[in-house]
């Protein structure tokens, strides 16, 4: 079982067709995103983010139930949920606009969760602004180095700018976590944020020479590209028809966890020592999740019969 820990929000997208202040919501978030990614193509998951006692959290653990991902590791809080508007440019880009100061996400302590997760949980996924905003930045990242020698750990910063304060500090701080990941994926984007004016390849290195085993890189329709100990491996994308690229990257790590899994790779030193095949074959994989996510509207990850028609 895959165990995800950061934020779940409400996507409020804008529908033209009913007025200017009107608005479809969804639930959504990037770990969110991930666990459910991964239980629409076959992979038991949980999730753990602050769930609020509102009308709002109460429709996130209906969106879980009905989507198969554990939420009974998650705690409950009187903090409001928050909420997430996403505006679209002309070729689907979101920008966010979020509301819900010391929202749910970031109302969770260590000591709320399992002191031993039971064995099935073999893998966990931390991403997006909670790592960044306490107390999860603390809690996350103590069970970050609590559960680095018995789980595979994966980390995604997926970086919204408004929400995590100081560059410089989240900077210094994800860094101090790579050693405990055994995937680091980010987005040229988020690398872009975090080290202006520095390519995405020579981070990819930096990052493995602090201590993570393997670093994918995602840069939209130009692909992805892996870098372990057998060296980088690049693979293409597909053209498709943008409707929005909301949660296109989360798919992309739900993909490829599966991939990985079912490759039988979900180990820190064999996906270090995985072979330029393997990496190329879970990429592409990778790869097809996020371009059919892009062809519908918001984070909406496909199913594992979808990937294989």
């Amino acid at each position: 079982m895959f165990l995800a820990c950061g934020e779940a929000v409400i996507d409020l997208f804008q529908n033209k067709n009913a007025g200017d202040l009107a608005f479809n919501g969804q639930a959504a978030g990037s770990p969110f995103n991930v666990a459910v990614g991964l239980s629409r193509l076959g992979c038991k998951s949980a999730l753990i983010t602050g769930l609020s006692r509102d009308p709002f959290g109460q429709r996130i653990i209906d969106a879980l139930s009905k989507e198969g991902v554990d939420w009974s590791f998650a705690p409950r809080t009187d903090r409001p949920t928050i909420l997430s508007f996403v505006l679209l440019s002309s070729d689907g880009v979101p920008e966010y606009a979020f509301y819900g100061e010391n929202g749910a996400d970031t109302d969770v302590q260590l000591s709320a969760l399992p002191k031993d997760f039971p064995p099935e949980i073999s893998a966990i996924h931390i991403g997006g602004f909670p790592m960044a905003v306490e107390p999860t930045k603390t809690t996350y990242a103590s069970l970050l180095k609590r559960e680095a020698a018995r789980m595979f750990v994966s980390v995604d910063p997926n970086i919204r700018v408004k929400l995590v304060g100081s560059m410089n500090v989240y900077r210094d701080h994800f860094e101090s976590l790579c050693c405990s990941a055994a995937l680091i994926k980010a987005s040229a984007e988020d690398i872009g944020y975090l080290y202006q004016g520095v390519d995405a390849a020579t981070i990819a290195k930096r990052w493995r020479s602090l201590g993570a085993g393997t670093v994918v890189v995602t840069d939209g329709p130009k692909g992805a590209f892996a870098i372990n100990d057998c060296g980088t491996v690049l693979a293409k994308t597909s053209a498709v028809k943008v409707v929005d690229t909301v949660g296109a990257g989360d798919s992309f790590m739900s993909a490829l966890l599966a991939d990985l899994k079912d490759k039988d790779i979900l180990n820190r030193d064999a996906l270090a020592q995985a072979s330029a095949t393997q990496m190329k074959s879970a990429l592409h994989f990778a790869n097809r999740a996020a371009a059919i996510t892009c062809t519908r509207r918001g984070a909406n990850p496909p199913t594992l019969t979808e990937m294989k028609t």
